[in-house]
């Protein structure tokens, strides 16, 4: 499945070649201080591993739920989906994403969160998406505002990471509401 995002830049399910972008880009510390369980170093084990377990998923549920965003050239450039969601069984799911950082700054996450929102409610029988942010990551929190996402709350102390410990916002989005 290819979903267009804008300009030639689309998503896509993971494909084994993207196993170069994920080292290159998960190793921007930028991306991953702002992932919690993303491991730094990322190393070619862990590509491996998490390329096989979303193809093993994507098998077994027949949709996609995590893409990929390609720039394109077809170059794995960043992420937005799901991690775990069996499709028929849960009415919510938490969303994220992440960008390469040269190219932050042009609204292309917003516009790819955009499309993947309008994916999970019409073919992923959702009706509720959730996204949690670090107290810290304003530039997430105004790409979740843009797309209609509203504050419900902050787990103080929360969410433990390399560099601390810090407070979660949670987001919240119904399908009613989009």
């Amino acid at each position: 499945m290819e979903l267009s995002v804008r300009d030639g830049f689309y998503l896509t399910s993971v494909y084994p070649s993207d196993k170069d972008a994920y080292l290159e880009h998960l190793n921007d510390r930028s991306i991953s201080d702002a992932i919690p369980f993303l491991p730094y170093p990322y190393t070619e084990s862990e590509a491996d591993w998490w390329i096989q377990h979303r193809l093993k998923i994507l098998s077994e549920q027949g949709k996609e739920i995590s893409f990929v965003l390609r720039n394109p050239e077809g170059y794995l450039i960043g992420s937005v989906g799901i991690d775990t969601l069996r499709i028929g069984e849960a009415h919510r799911a938490e969303v994220g994403y992440w960008l390469a950082s040269n190219y932050r700054g042009q609204g292309l996450i917003s516009s790819a969160l955009n499309v993947f929102i309008q994916h999970a409610f019409d073919s992923l029988e959702v009706s509720r998406l959730t996204a949690h942010t670090l107290d810290f990551n304003a530039a997430s929190a105004r790409i979740l505002e843009k797309n209609k996402f509203s504050l419900e709350g902050c787990l103080r102390q929360h969410t433990r990471t390399r560099n601390g410990i810090f407070d979660t916002l949670i987001w919240g989005l119904l399908k009613s509401d989009w």
